[in-house]
């Protein structure tokens, strides 16, 4: 768990969109009382190894600008030759959190969700926090948001395990209350309805199943409400299409936490993912917790727990 102890790394472009991510990231860095590294990467496959005039000074004059947001931050700007994503995730190694805009300076606008933070998302060392349309945040005079409930999605698989425990954590740092969402899929719902007796319509019946899935998601989230007894927790589990349910509970979330596959995973979803396809159309910040299951492995019972930074 060597990442709590790093900086808070924020990738920026010069777009609106990365300063506004940056506004995210001087928060974090600030609420964690961590250094900020602001990180620009000049890809040479783009600028056929010349520097763009001005581009060696985007990451110092969005540092110096992180310092006027949050003016007891300590921010460093560096510029780095590099495609952005092999940059941006070397970083990751030793930094605690890794802060992106879902778009940049790029030319696919018509993609929600851009190359640089899909693959990010994807594959890094450290949590990585995607704030979507950040160009709103930009505006110094824009109030970021302070409250609200942190949602996570919950459907039992090792990377929603790492969400779970990443969900908690947030819940319990930003004070704020816990959604855990498990939407499950059950094959008789997408048929059409039977008539029984006198040409009633009867769905299916759910109830068993429904009681198995709650039962479940309530062993999965006990160790880590133990170890955070502050938090208030929900936990909501039913049928339907969970990509619907995720992004529909983005409109009224502060923030949505996923866990992404790992290769050490001996199950791995399918490609895309539910992660991967709630983040194209998701309203709020989305954090992705990244590892493997032992570093995010649930708390044993009556064991001592040192604190952690």
């Amino acid at each position: 768990m060597g990442y709590r102890y790093g900086p808070v790394v924020a990738g920026v472009d010069g777009s609106a969109d990365s300063l506004g991510a940056l506004r995210w990231a001087a928060d974090e860095a600030c609420r964690h009382n961590r250094e900020l590294l602001v990180v620009h990467a000049i890809d040479p496959a783009l600028h056929a190894g010349d520097v763009p005039p001005g581009s060696a000074d985007i990451a110092v004059r969005a540092a110096d600008e992180a310092v006027r947001w949050r003016p007891g931050v300590c921010a460093a700007g560096v510029t780095e030759v590099g495609a952005p994503v092999e940059v941006l995730r070397s970083h990751t190694r030793q930094a605690r959190l890794l802060v992106v805009a879902s778009h940049g300076g790029g030319n696919n606008m018509a993609d929600p969700l851009g190359s640089v933070c899909d693959q990010l998302c994807l594959g890094a060392e450290c949590p990585v926090l995607a704030v979507h349309a950040a160009r709103r945040w930009a505006d110094p005079f824009t109030v970021l948001p302070q409250t609200g409930p942190v949602v996570a999605g919950f459907d039992g698989s090792d990377p929603a395990r790492r969400a779970l425990r990443l969900a908690f954590e947030e819940a319990a740092d930003r004070g704020q209350r816990l959604v855990v969402i498990q939407v499950w899929q059950h094959p008789e719902l997408w048929l059409h309805g039977r008539h029984h007796g006198e040409g009633r319509h009867h769905g299916p019946c759910l109830s068993s199943d429904e009681s198995a899935v709650h039962e479940a998601l309530v062993a999965a989230a006990e160790p880590w409400r133990a170890r955070h007894p502050l938090v208030e927790m929900e936990l909501r589990s039913e049928p339907g299409d969970p990509v619907e349910a995720l992004t529909l509970a983005s409109q009224w979330a502060m923030l949505m936490v996923f866990g992404t596959r790992s290769p050490a995973d001996p199950d791995q979803p399918p490609s895309p993912s539910v992660m991967h396809r709630v983040l194209r159309d998701m309203a709020c910040p989305a954090l992705i917790a990244h590892g493997t299951v032992q570093e995010h492995a649930a708390p044993v019972p009556g064991a001592v727990h040192s604190a952690s930074a």
